[in-house]
């Protein structure tokens, strides 16, 4: 059975590419393929907002106010709301104030949609963009908020495709987006990610590797991009992996993922 939503055609795909951590492609099938984001774009926001922070025009500390509310990039920039069920329940009162290094957090490590609204809000979409740009993801682009869904309707959306997430990721384990503490601040919040695939199949298989990842769904929508270093690896024996999934009921995109991510991990440790 094949899934069809906003987000998918109901056509089946599935895209990967593995590349070690100098950046060379190790294998990769339709690395090309470009696929609805989900939220694997927000890599895109928090690399936005941390070379903001590293020009020193933002701070980490600076306030921003809660919010479940947003204005749609439609014609008629009506607001928008989440559904009460889908908050973040993490999120201080409506209208209480944060900082920055509170929302990227959150829109990290637990994948929070209005956390990533309020940066880009912030940070603008030209800088999301350039962000995309300077990490070379050529395919991806982010127009619109999550869970503006007139916008989408309106043909607003935010394209990714594995070779892109891969770049991205590169970017910031590299050190290229930003300097070695707010390179390792990123890593952190990956580290701590809640929502991983690619990650189950590192515990299982190699329980002691250091790995962080960004993983995105939305019906028929699976994707997980990941950095991971080997237990008995020196740390430049990792690699990178995106694994990107179109059309596929949940429990069936999970297995595929895990699949193509213990393959990808004997293949570099080969």
């Amino acid at each position: 059975m094949s899934l069809v939503s906003d987000y998918s055609d109901g056509t089946p795909a599935m895209s990967y590419q593995l590349i070690n951590l100098a950046g060379d492609v190790l294998a990769q099938r339709h690395a090309d393929t470009t696929f609805y984001s989900a939220s694997t774009i927000k890599l895109a926001v928090l690399v936005a907002a941390i070379q903001a922070v590293e020009q020193g025009q933002l701070s980490l500390e600076q306030q921003l106010l809660s919010t479940h509310t947003f204005t749609s990039g439609a014609p008629g920039h009506r607001p928008f709301s989440f559904e009460p069920e889908e908050y973040d329940a993490g999120l201080p009162q409506e209208g209480s104030a944060m900082s920055l290094r509170e929302v990227l957090g959150r829109m990290i490590t637990v994948s929070s949609n209005e956390a990533t609204n309020m940066v880009v809000e912030l940070v603008g979409f030209p800088a999301v963009n350039a962000a995309l740009a300077f990490c070379g993801a050529g395919h991806s682009v982010m127009e619109r908020l999550i869970g503006d869904i007139e916008a989408l309707h309106a043909g607003l959306s935010h394209r990714v495709s594995a070779r892109d997430l891969t770049r991205i990721m590169h970017a910031i384990v590299s050190g290229r987006t930003a300097g070695e503490e707010l390179t390792e601040l990123m890593m952190g919040w990956l580290r701590a990610q809640e929502f991983h695939v690619i990650g189950l199949e590192i515990q299982a298989a190699d329980p002691g590797a250091d790995w962080g990842s960004k993983s995105g769904w939305v019906t028929g929508i699976q994707h997980d991009v990941a950095f991971v270093v080997p237990r008995d690896g020196h740390p430049g024996d990792g690699y990178i992996l995106a694994v990107c999934t179109r059309a596929y009921p949940d429990a069936d995109a999970t297995e595929a993922i895990r699949t193509v991510t213990a393959m990808a991990h004997v293949l570099a440790a080969s």
